[in-house]
């Protein structure tokens, strides 16, 4: 057995008897679904981040940088990172005042209507379990890599470890394993960096040295990146700022990121651990990129390049510090996937079956096994991987930012939007987003920048709610339930909360002070320097 494959095995008992611990404390529907409602700053920021990054991010996004893109990806995260701010402040923290146990039940209650809860629901079910098979499949690939079992056994293993606590535990073992992923990757990687740019030529070094490299891919560290065939600076740029406002708004309404803010303790906390993803979604993602490009100077030829961060953890850091890399990359992985299943199984249990259940450990116990036969029938997908997968997984991540992006904000924001309205808005941005894809993965005619299929969704969502909302009435419900979301509760006023809120956003502040000197003095200007001589 190698010590890959020990390591592997080793994480997975870890994350069970962990997962299994926060299952015993769970006692009732609100235990399973939200936590309790009364998980602290750290547990919300790592359940964020962890189920964001995947295992796409340490393989699809690396690779990404390491063929000549970094600069989109910089400017991408930049973008994303500020719907961690925006999440809370506009739409989170009413969320979490609604006091629902799911996002799709939020929108019910908020618009007093079934048919508006249940089609929430089933574009959850439908999107997060497109997502689930692509993160399995992920999180299969990189344990076969590790362990050298067949596809099949890797699938399983997967499966059963984050099946097991997130069947028995529901959110308390999710966020909780969640939080301690999101540890293990995060300073498993930055023990990892300076091995890497030792290697490579020292850190100060990297960029004269890629800049003067032969074997780098061209323009690596132009603004505009390396550019494909006929492609532009400005197409590139255009390319970075359209994907970024997508996964702006991804992060700030779609259920598998905002519904954490149903788990917090208190609405400051939404606010605090979206400050502590948006500074990871800068800072450490930038430092994983840059440790993608420096691979560049010791192996240009890295195939295929989402082995880029498998290849340093094998060929160029210590073992030990390779198997907990790799390890926490796998993590990466389970944590969405628990995420994703999570939240799934929520929805399917809450707002699409309709079952009048005789207490709340009926309701529990129909849940986990809801959860449970999502999750066979997500292995069993995941193992045959029919075409008709990948084409749903084409508009999986961000298909439900598009239909209920308008809807969410408007929910707090516009006191006139009527239930019409927000089906009308979710059903045209639903519609809108899948034919627009469809249209751009299957005939010649190329969607692209701010014609991209989620903007189309987006604008079509906003027709479907002007119609909507000007052919029908606010009911008396949909109004007292508005003016009580902006009613602040009592317990939420209190000064210290607030001073300790604006602590954590002179800390936002100045890692966006630290991270633009730090890019500035050893990227742009080096950069510079080198392109004038």
């Amino acid at each position: 057995m190698s010590i890959y494959m020990m390591g592997v095995i080793i994480s997975i008992i870890i994350y069970i008897i962990i997962g299994n611990y926060a299952g015993s404390k769970v006692k009732d529907v609100d235990d399973y679904y939200v936590s309790g409602r009364n998980a602290p700053t750290i547990l919300i920021a790592g359940t964020l981040f962890a189920s964001m990054l995947s295992t796409n991010g340490f393989m699809g996004d690396t690779a990404y940088c390491y063929t000549g893109h970094i600069t989109i990806m910089v400017i991408l995260n930049a973008l994303c990172a500020g719907g961690y701010i925006l999440g809370p402040m506009f739409f989170g923290r009413y969320l979490r005042r609604s006091e629902v146990i799911t996002m799709p039940e939020y929108f019910g209650r908020r618009f007093n209507c079934k048919k508006v809860q249940a089609f929430a629901g089933i574009t959850t079910v439908i999107s997060l379990s497109a997502y689930l098979l692509a993160v399995i499949q992920g999180t299969g690939l990189l344990m076969q890599e590790l362990t050298g079992f067949t596809p099949g056994v890797c699938l399983l293993i997967a499966w059963v470890c984050f099946t097991s606590f997130t069947f028995y535990s529901g959110s308390k073992g999710v966020i909780l394993t969640d939080t301690i992923m999101f540890i293990v990757f995060i300073v498993a990687t930055i023990i990892a960096g300076p091995f890497i740019f030792k290697a490579a030529g020292g850190l100060g070094n990297i960029v004269p040295n890629l800049l003067a490299s032969a074997d780098a891919p061209k323009d690596l560290l132009a603004y505009h990146g390396t550019l494909g065939e006929g492609e532009s600076g400005m197409d590139a740029i255009m390319y970075a700022v359209t994907i970024g406002i997508v996964w702006l708004v991804t992060v700030s309404v779609s259920p598998w990121q905002a519904s954490r803010n149903l788990m917090a303790k208190n609405e400051h906390v939404t606010i605090r651990s979206g400050v502590i993803a948006a500074i990871c979604t800068t800072l450490f993602l930038t430092f994983l990129y840059i440790i993608a490009v420096s691979m560049n100077l010791i192996n240009p030829a890295i195939e295929p390049t989402e082995k880029v961060i498998i290849w340093a953890c094998f060929n160029v850091v210590p073992t030990i510090v390779g198997v907990v890399v790799l390890t926490g990359v796998m993590a990466a992985g389970l944590s969405s996937a628990s995420t994703f299943l999570s939240v799934v199984g929520f929805s399917a249990t809450n707002d699409i079956i309709k079952i009048n259940f005789k207490s709340d450990k009926h309701q529990l116990w129909f849940s986990r096994w809801v959860m449970l036969g999502i999750g066979i029938i997500a292995l069993i997908l995941a193992y045959f991987n029919p075409p008709a997968i990948r084409i749903i997984s084409w508009f999986a991540s961000t298909i439900i930012a598009a239909s209920w992006g308008p809807v969410a904000f408007m929910s707090v924001w516009n006191k006139d939007i009527t239930a019409k309205g927000a089906l009308y808005g979710m059903v045209c941005g639903f519609i809108g987003y899948l034919g627009a894809t469809l249209v751009n993965k299957l005939t010649v005619i190329s969607l692209n920048n701010f014609l991209h299929p989620f903007f189309i969704g987006v604008f079509l969502s906003f027709i479907g709610i002007y119609i909507g909302t000007k052919t029908s009435e606010r009911t008396k419900e949909e109004v007292e339930f508005f003016e009580r979301m902006h009613i602040v509760p009592e317990s939420q006023k209190s000064p210290e909360l607030f001073n300790r809120d604006r602590l954590y956003g002179k800390i936002l502040i100045f890692s966006g002070i630290v991270i633009s000197l730090v890019l500035l003095f050893n990227w742009a200007i080096p950069y510079n320097s080198f392109v004038l001589k």
